[in-house]
């Protein structure tokens, strides 16, 4: 908000000393904010977390770890997986049909899970070449001099 907003917006001119006491200002607002909230937190809250961390662990957890480990991952199997954990949570936002959005995360990142292979043996692979390049790093040894 500093530099963005206020640097130009509401104070044209200001030195990089007042920016930076508005910076700690903020900083220390925010953090009493966050406390007070942490105290007594609202359920809508604690619920808009699970469903955004359920989206996300239920589109990226699979073709990351598939992306890791398996050469065969696709392209459109990862665009699959992101379709899947986003679809799961945002239709029982409105279907309700998990009663819980941690639930429907879960369940995302299972679903995630089976998608990422199923779609990735259906659907064409990269080519050889590209696929050697990308799993090169793997072939490098690995000394751990800190003994």
């Amino acid at each position: 908000m500093t530099l963005d907003f206020i640097k130009g917006n509401i104070i044209k001119n200001i030195s990089e000393k007042k920016q930076l006491l508005i910076l700690r200002i903020f900083i220390v607002f925010f953090i009493i904010l966050s406390v007070v909230i942490a105290l007594d937190p609202p359920t809508f809250i604690a619920q808009l977390m699970g469903i955004s961390w359920g989206a996300l662990a239920g589109s990226f957890l699979a073709p990351f770890i598939y992306g890791l480990y398996w050469r065969r991952t696709t392209k459109t199997a990862v665009w699959a997986s992101f379709a899947t954990g986003v679809g799961i949570t945002v239709s029982n936002m409105f279907l309700k049909y998990i009663a819980s959005a941690i639930n429907a995360g879960a369940l995302a990142m299972v679903a995630g899970l089976i998608v990422v292979p199923i779609v990735s043996l259906l659907t064409p692979g990269m080519k050889k070449e590209k696929v050697e390049e990308v799993f090169s790093c793997y072939k490098g040894a690995v000394i751990d001099e800190s003994k």
